[in-house]
């Protein structure tokens, strides 16, 4: 496929971009004391190296009170100018553009050790994250105005190309021009003017205060998606407003909100969510407008990013994620190389799921990312060594491809007659994203590194001795566990891999059974339910999916309702009798009973074999376990300790 409009040089504002993909704003975690870190650094560098033509920094408080969490970082001081001096020389040296995103989520705010109170326009709360915010003083408003520009003239000084005032996803900005938060009755307030008049201050404060040439863009969502959000219709007026008013050089669209369970799900889709949710408003904005327009989604594809640039008319498009899983993308699709993508499977995981966790950013599928100062440039081995590895799932291919990159001569068993693992259970699932675009260019990498696979063959300890490996991988993974508990034969029952891979599994009435809020749970519910079972989902936890990542999590169990399932949290099951199930309620074990259910699927995790590892005690050989045969955890675990133990060898 022709890439070239992709590679096209553009011009945001006064600089011109060598291409027209961009790293939008997205939080690292990779921060220290409110500062980045040499890994921030690093992270962004790879990606300006991959060829990203424009990398937008992540939320930098503007002010005190908008320190979102401890590890957000703070251009209120002067620090930040010296700290990001040598960086952007180095990001400008890569070809890269520069800019930062200025913050203040006003009452979108978490808590830490200490929760001071969140300043807003007024005192109307926020659902999701059960914030009452106090209304701002108008002096209050007036020295936030400050704060912005302050912020932005440090940026400057620190050698940024520019910035990026954040009034998406109703943060501080569209707290003030939305009229449903809106109730003063200052100069802030009231009419579309008043309530557009704070960012209409801030950006033309900006320019005052900085160099012509210094970028001012903003983001907006242009649609909030909910209820109680703003529409299209509600958002344009004021798009329309502030674009008149003020002079801005560019206008990044993303939809959602922040403030609501249904509209946060959007500040990173999932899989279930396609790139044309921001199609339509971004074509109408790059129409009325005069400064140039971004446009991001879930945008995971040069095929993607193609099409909404030719269809909405966007001069640049936000391919973050992609750039998370595979910092060379735009290099490799450049070069012809797309098979060679590391493509993004928006599980959101080892992104946003760790930054919600308070933890560094990773990716679940590349365990380089976050790691780069360290991981970046794979030594060579000077004296290769013959590799065992046993278990073509994720574990054993990611254990194959690094060893053999590093120039290990590898040989990898499989048992079955297919690659992949457990995760081809729900890899072709619609709403998993794009896990088998993911196993097929791991699958093509052994063959890029002359990597020997044997398929269909059971490995048995006493087989050692006629690979005579050097070192051997043990990457056999986990088989489904079920609970000890009685289970009447009359039941059909499956582990949630089985009902996933087997033939028309579900009866009428089906019941899963979720151990740990796991994503198999929903997975299988949702396959049921396209099925035309009637189905009840049973979780020990708080509520079903409570281990997967929240917008995920959010948007499975809208459909979940939508499709009238039933959800049963804080029980587990007791026992599968023949005419009846008979739950357990975990906090007081009292009991309760389900009729007419004739499938079971338990979700209850995996179970590992230790009986192969014990048996290979003799075998005279390192041998080292990698993933679910160690102990069962996540994806995550599988392919870190995978590619981690093929660095070591």
């Amino acid at each position: 496929m022709e890439h070239a409009p992709l590679f096209d040089p553009t011009q945001l504002g006064s600089i011109q971009l060598p291409n027209r993909i961009m790293s939008s704003g997205h939080q690292t975690t990779l921060v220290q004391d409110y500062l980045p870190t040499d890994d921030f650094f690093e992270y962004h560098l790879e990606r300006a190296r991959g060829g990203a033509g424009l990398v937008v920094l992540e939320a930098h408080a503007v002010h005190e009170s908008g320190l979102l969490t401890d590890h957000t970082i703070d251009a209120s001081t002067d620090d930040i100018v010296e700290t990001y001096e040598p960086f952007a020389e180095a990001m400008h040296k890569a070809d890269t553009r520069l800019l930062a995103q200025l913050f203040h989520g006003g009452r979108e705010r978490y808590a830490g050790e200490y929760a001071p109170p969140a300043l807003s326009a007024s005192d109307e709360p926020t659902d999701r994250l059960n914030v009452i915010p106090r209304p701002m003083e108008t002096t209050e408003v007036y020295e936030m105005i400050d704060a912005f520009v302050d912020a932005a003239v440090r940026m400057e000084q620190a050698g940024l190309d520019g910035v990026e005032v954040v009034g998406s996803h109703s943060y501080l900005p569209a707290q003030f021009w939305s009229p449903n938060i809106n109730n003063r009755d200052d100069e802030f307030g009231g009419t579309l003017e008043n309530r557009c008049r704070f960012t209409v201050a801030i950006a033309e404060r900006i320019r005052q205060h900085t160099d012509d040439n210094f970028v001012v863009g903003i983001r907006i969502s242009a649609e909030e998606r909910s209820e109680q959000g703003l529409s299209f219709e509600e958002t344009l007026p004021i798009i329309e407003h502030i674009d008149d008013a003020a002079t801005l050089d560019y206008w990044s669209v993303v939809v959602g909100s922040s403030s609501t369970q249904e509209g946060c799900s959007y500040i990173v889709p999932p899989a279930t969510e396609s790139e044309t949710v921001t199609r339509s408003p971004a074509t109408v904005i790059d129409q009325t407008v005069d400064g140039e327009t971004i446009v991001t989604s879930r945008i995971n594809t040069p095929e993607k990013a193609i099409r909404m640039l030719t269809e909405t008319g966007a001069d640049v498009v936000g391919m973050t994620r992609a750039l998370i899983a595979d910092p060379e993308l735009p290099a490799k699709t450049k070069a012809g190389e797309w098979d060679d993508v590391i493509p993004c499977v928006a599980c959101n995981q080892g992104c946003i799921g760790r930054y919600q966790e308070g933890l560094p950013i990773r990716c679940t599928i590349n365990p380089v990312t976050g790691r780069e100062a360290e991981y970046s440039d794979l030594d060579s081995v000077t004296t290769p060594k013959s590799i065992l590895v046993v278990g073509g799932g994720p574990a054993g291919l990611i254990a194959a491809t690094t060893a053999a990159e590093r120039g290990h001569d590898v040989t990898l068993l499989e048992a079955t007659s297919n690659l992949g693992g457990q995760v081809t259970a729900y890899a072709n699932l619609d709403h998993r994203g794009r896990y088998q675009d993911w196993l097929a260019t791991l699958t093509s990498r052994l063959d890029d590194h002359d990597v020997t696979v044997e398929l269909d063959t059971q490995f048995d300890p006493d087989d050692v001795a006629a690979y005579d490996p050097d070192e051997l991988v043990l990457a056999t993974g986990a088989t489904g566990r079920r609970p000890d508990i009685p289970v009447a034969g009359s039941v059909s029952s499956y582990t949630a891999v089985e009902a996933l891979r087997a033939d028309d599994p579900f009866g009428d009435e089906v019941l899963v059974a979720d151990w740990d809020g796991n994503e198999a749970a929903l997975d299988a519910a949702s396959e049921a339910i396209n099925a035309g079972a009637d189905v009840e989902i049973v979780t020990a936890t708080y509520t079903p999916g409570e281990s997967v990542q929240q917008y995920i999590q959010n948007t499975l169990l809208g459909n979940l309702y939508a499709e009238d399932a039933t959800l049963t949290p804080h029980h587990r099951v007791d026992a599968v009798e023949a005419d009846e199930i008979v739950l357990q309620n975990v906090f007081n074990d009292e009991r309760e009973r389900r009729d007419s259910v004739d499938t079971v699927v338990f979700a209850h995790g995996g179970e590992a074999d230790y009986e192969q590892y014990r048996a290979l005690s003799d075998a005279n050989v390192p041998v080292h376990r990698v993933g679910d045969c160690w102990a069962p955890r996540s994806l995550d675990e599988t392919v870190w300790e995978a590619f981690e133990t093929a660095t070591e060898l």
